[in-house]
């Protein structure tokens, strides 16, 4: 399926984690680029060509949020999968663990990424990970000393997985950009995780399990960071929920909803 011009994949979730396991069991095995798309996500994609075109590069556009999930069952989906970052950086560690595939955390702040890694040590004790956090950059593009230091953090953890938590646009454009080198590094899954790292990190606390359930992880964002969120959510929420709904009726009614 495609929404505002992006691909989402729509596979049942224990599919994808399947899939996501058998990459970090093979003994070789080629890097597999993820994104968990949610609203803001298509919203600005909707308005940024080579945005849209970095995602539809990308292995798997995960469905993350209820605005997605909701114009999806609008086009004849009827169980729309959601498979968001706030849980699935936990199943990657699981797996991660039980495969002994080292795990590298990018971004989210050192100090948040410092008591992530001791929580996911806690709660997966065979676990090998590592963070690093760069200084904060207007674009995707680091700073050269901060990329010399991903460089040599990739050569020497090797890691399975990297969880990017450099912030929707750049991290996917950073993943993106960087496949020839996470690739060379024997990276499997390269993932953009957002915020979730912050969640796992206890700064904010997790989202009740209702929450989850309804994917209503951004109101409860909005309610902790009302500051930093209101202005981009009220431009982007409404902007997509108007483009996509009209495609979807424009799709349902050509007898395409579901392309």
């Amino acid at each position: 399926m495609r929404m505002l011009g992006v691909r989402l994949d729509t596979r049942p979730a224990a599919e994808v984690l399947a899939l996501l396991e058998a990459r970090l069991r093979a003994p070789q095995a080629e890097l597999l680029t993820v994104s968990t798309v949610n609203a803001e996500c298509l919203a600005q994609a909707s308005q940024d060509e080579s945005y849209r075109r970095a995602l539809n590069g990308f292995g798997l556009n995960l469905i993350d949020g209820a605005g997605v999930s909701l114009v999806a069952r609008l086009r004849g989906l009827r169980r729309p999968p959601r498979l968001p970052g706030s849980q699935l950086i936990y199943d990657l560690a699981r797996l991660c663990a039980e495969t002994h595939q080292p795990l590298l955390l990018l971004g989210a702040g050192q100090r948040t990424a410092t008591l992530a890694c001791e929580r996911l040590r806690k709660l997966y004790p065979a676990l090998p990970v590592e963070s690093y956090s760069p200084a904060f950059s207007p674009s995707h593009r680091l700073a050269a000393d901060d990329e010399q230091a991903v460089s040599t953090r990739l050569a020497e953890l090797r890691p399975g997985v990297v969880c990017v938590a450099l912030g929707m646009p750049k991290q996917e454009r950073w993943i993106a950009d960087q496949y020839e080198r996470l690739q060379s590094c024997g990276v499997r899954i390269a993932i953009g995780v957002g915020g979730a790292v912050a969640y796992v990190a206890g700064v904010f606390p997790e989202p009740p399990a209702w929450v989850r359930r309804n994917g209503l992880e951004w109101a409860y964002r909005l309610l902790w960071e009302p500051r930093s969120r209101l202005s981009r959510q009220a431009s982007r929420l409404p902007r997509f929920l108007l483009l996509a709904s009209w495609e979807a009726l424009r799709l349902r009614l050509s007898g395409r909803a579901l392309d």
